[in-house]
């Protein structure tokens, strides 16, 4: 009896890890959020003639502050300001409201507290790395240069809703 209990926790703590991340996207928001990235990305690509395959998107926080810069593959090109970056992952017309920015920066901040909590490493060491590659949206996490482990996007965009 005993080991049939410890056999049942067993298994809801494995799927409980299973099931953390999975959701129905029943509004394609993760469509829609992954369209706006690969076009803002294609969209600066054509501006500074990198292909957008070697683009790297960086967010993480320092001195509680969200820090987002534009990479070419190791190589910074720039920083991103937060009303840049909202372009990212709201469509044009929600991006231009001025109040906007401020919610995108607590979203990014809050989805860094949690994965950190989550992982049990300090939230300032976590770096969160968007890129496109074949048209798809490729979702990283590292402590600081080390890396974690793919995100999927949802998990992420979840916080902006």
């Amino acid at each position: 009896m005993k080991n049939k209990t410890k056999q049942n926790s067993t298994i809801k703590a494995k799927l409980k890890g299973v099931l953390t991340d999975l959701s129905v996207d029943i509004f394609g928001y993760e469509k829609m959020i992954s369209k706006n990235i690969i076009n803002r990305t294609t969209y600066i690509s054509n501006r500074i003639h990198i292909p957008k395959e070697r683009l790297f998107i960086r967010l993480f926080q320092t001195e509680h502050q969200i820090k987002s810069l534009l990479y070419d593959n190791d190589k910074p090109l720039s920083s991103i300001p937060t009303e840049d970056l909202t372009y990212f992952f709201l469509d044009e017309q929600t991006a231009a409201l001025g109040s906007i920015k401020n919610k995108i920066a607590f979203s990014i901040k809050q989805y860094l507290k949690d994965f950190a909590e989550a992982n049990r490493i300090d939230d300032h060491s976590v770096r969160i790395w968007i890129h496109v590659k074949d048209e798809k949206v490729h979702v990283r996490a590292f402590q600081n240069e080390e890396f974690i482990k793919q995100i999927p996007l949802n998990s992420l965009i979840k916080y902006f809703k």
